[in-house]
């Protein structure tokens, strides 16, 4: 809606990109204006200011710890390197590995004791 009034007010000089995030004349944001963007938006809902890199790694982690294939993660992340995408974005925590151990549990025989407590 805001992009066909954009276009409508800009006539001939409007680039009809492809893009879902342009500017006024429809190029693609660089990813400056991306940012200023979201952080007037976390200032406007009185949201705590976060990195939008490190909004980035907490969304492609909890992509990978819930079983999304590294495939996919690495077309989320715009990479052509799944394995790329896996060594620099993904950070599992002790939570995530305590995960690891109840589902090894099983297989192993071991009784389902939560990590952190004693048999």
């Amino acid at each position: 809606m805001i992009q066909a009034a954009e276009r409508a007010a800009m006539g001939s000089y409007y680039i009809d990109s492809g893009y879902v995030f342009v500017d006024l004349l429809g190029q693609a944001m660089s990813t400056r204006q991306l940012r200023e963007h979201a952080y007037a938006l976390m200032a406007k809902l009185d949201l705590r200011r976060v990195r939008l890199y490190d909004a980035r790694h907490s969304c492609l982690t909890f992509l990978a710890v819930n079983g999304v294939a590294d495939t996919i993660l690495a077309a989320w992340a715009g990479h052509a390197n799944a394995s790329f995408t896996k060594r620099v974005y993904v950070h599992p925590t002790a939570a995530d590995m305590g995960t690891a151990v109840i589902h090894l549990n099983e297989p192993l025989g071991v009784a389902n004791v939560q990590p952190g407590t004693t048999m």
